[in-house]
């Protein structure tokens, strides 16, 4: 079968020619130090991604990789050749690479894929104002980008997700709330209307809610930021997001076994919020966020025998 799929294979002969001596290890004047290969090594060398079909892409990926010196990505402000490649393949080894100096297509993309990723990631953070030493190896510079994600452009980067959502700011604010907690619509509806009329909370609380709904008798839940509230009531807390001190909730309702009903019926009184303990960083981290919607955005350019740049998955990908 393999012999078959060799002889379909069409190339121009003086290419083939080009392509067997590629092949051949060792090359020098010395016909001694020829390696020999035969149809089946060749094939196997070409099949770049072991689908038993040796296609033209797989024999232009394999000839591109031939040239180490070849430049093959181009990003802002810097390029990757294939020897720079192979050079991060053997200095840091994926567990699947059994050849370091003859890696498959595949291990070769993940591995640019990865590099380019490094890259990209640096000239982001290097162009919002977090300086970056590009004349380093691979993992000088992870350790930059890293430093940075965790400090510095952290900082900027929540200021720059609150200047796209400006709701972030209410979301970390911790809201101080009473819940009216009943078994029936009808209750918490006369519940809402005593509210509105001036009644307190607490005291509306401690005579209608349903026996453990709530830690104190009181309604009382204490205070929190929004995403602690959704952890607890789910979409139930979502009046919460447009509430102020001093704001009733509408009567909403949520699946219980506190509740004869199998439901509670429920209130939202907001008594205070603490705009002077506000934790953006409760809602984080959004430097990775902030980072892929920058790099998303940059021109990268792979050499046609490599693949293509697939700006979304910031990946290689083949080109076919």
């Amino acid at each position: 079968m393999t012999l078959n799929w060799f002889k379909n294979l069409k190339v121009p002969s003086t290419a083939l020619a080009v392509l067997l001596v590629a092949l051949v290890a060792g090359c020098s004047s010395s016909a001694e130090q020829v390696e020999v290969l035969d149809r089946d090594e060749i094939f196997d060398r070409i099949d770049q991604d072991g689908d038993g079909i040796a296609l033209r892409a797989d024999y232009e990926t394999l000839l591109t990789l031939s040239d180490r010196t070849k430049v093959i990505a181009f990003y802002p402000g810097g390029n990757v050749s294939i020897e720079t490649v192979l050079e991060s393949l053997k200095d840091s080894p994926p567990s699947n690479l059994v050849e370091p100096e003859n890696p498959s297509v595949e291990v070769f993309r993940a591995r640019l894929t990865s590099m380019l990723r490094l890259r990209l990631a640096a000239v982001a953070i290097d162009e919002a104002g977090f300086n970056i030493d590009f004349d380093v190896d691979d993992e000088l510079l992870n350790s930059q980008v890293q430093t940075h994600l965790s400090g510095g452009f952290e900082d900027w980067a929540q200021e720059e997700a609150v200047k796209a959502d400006p709701r972030l700011e209410k979301f970390a604010t911790p809201h101080c709330v009473t819940v009216i907690a009943t078994g029936t619509e009808t209750e918490a509806r006369a519940a809402k209307l005593r509210l509105e009329s001036g009644d307190s909370a607490a005291v509306v609380a401690s005579e209608v809610n349903l026996a453990g709904t709530t830690p104190s008798p009181n309604g009382d839940v204490g205070c929190a930021d929004l995403l602690t509230w959704a952890n607890a009531f789910g979409d139930t807390a979502a009046p919460l997001g447009d509430m102020n001190a001093g704001d009733i909730s509408d009567v909403v309702s949520m699946a219980s076994d506190y509740s004869p009903t199998g439901r509670l019926w429920m209130i939202f009184y907001v008594r205070e919020l603490r705009h002077e303990e506000k934790n953006l960083a409760l809602l984080g981290p959004f430097a990775q966020g902030i980072l892929a919607d920058l790099v998303v955005n940059y021109d990268v350019v792979i050499d046609d025998g490599i693949g293509a740049w697939d700006a979304a998955g910031l990946s290689v990908m083949s080109a076919s």
